[in-house]
């Protein structure tokens, strides 16, 4: 047998049922709310983190030391250079 439905239909439902439906609708979207907004901050932390991450990046890449700091690198090379050539003339002279 088909059993119509209409606005005048009545239906019957235990109330313990009823509320443990409504507890478990309830549980269900709040557990959906809070996962969502837990993605959403997420998504915005890894977003300024990589903003920062570039910034970095950008800030790594055009770096250049100073033309002192450049001048003084180019003086220890040529005396690391003077102090090879003397090393390897004890060298020679030792033998």
């Amino acid at each position: 047998m088909a059993t119509k439905l209409n606005e005048s239909t009545e239906v019957s439902i235990p109330i313990k049922n009823l509320v443990g439906l409504i507890i478990g609708t309830v549980i269900a979207v709040t557990a959906y709310f809070g996962l969502t907004e837990r993605i959403a901050f997420l998504e915005h932390n890894y977003t300024m983190v990589d903003m920062q991450v570039d910034k970095n990046n950008d800030w790594i890449n055009s770096f250049k030391p100073p033309a002192e700091v450049q001048d003084t690198i180019k003086r220890v090379r040529v005396l690391e250079l003077k102090i090879k050539e003397l090393e390897i003339l004890l060298q020679q002279y030792q033998k």
